[in-house]
């Protein structure tokens, strides 16, 4: 059974270009584009791993991963941000709201699932 990965991604291009990588690299795939939809996507299912933008409207990637992390069923879940904010201090912004690791936009696609399998193995 291949493992879930949920993207949380506001543009939907992206989602697409994300679809496209992660099914033809054997993965199952569910995009959303609302930290609120992150929240109830996770509450549903079971993920192996969530790539995360960080700027989201309404509640932004900082506080889904937040609340992620505050739910003991899903605390564990490797949380990835993907984001083109990139401002000096976003590594450690990211780590202190709970995420694994951090992925700069644009990034080329063998990065992408570089960092992925360094957190699903």
């Amino acid at each position: 059974m291949p493992k879930a990965i949920l993207v949380v991604e506001d543009y939907p291009e992206t989602l697409v270009m994300d679809q496209q990588i992660l099914e033809s690299s054997g993965f199952e795939f569910k995009g959303v584009d609302t930290g609120e939809k992150a929240l109830e996507a996770v509450a549903n299912k079971e993920y192996s791993l969530i790539l995360l933008d960080i700027m989201l409207p309404r509640v932004d990637g900082f506080e889904v991963a937040r609340r992620i992390r505050a739910n003991p069923k899903t605390k564990n879940i490797p949380i990835i941000a993907v984001t083109a904010f990139d401002v000096p201090d976003i590594v450690e912004k990211c780590k202190a709201a709970g995420m694994n690791d951090v992925l700069l936009k644009p990034f080329e696609f063998n990065n992408l699932l570089t960092i992925i399998n360094k957190h699903l193995l």
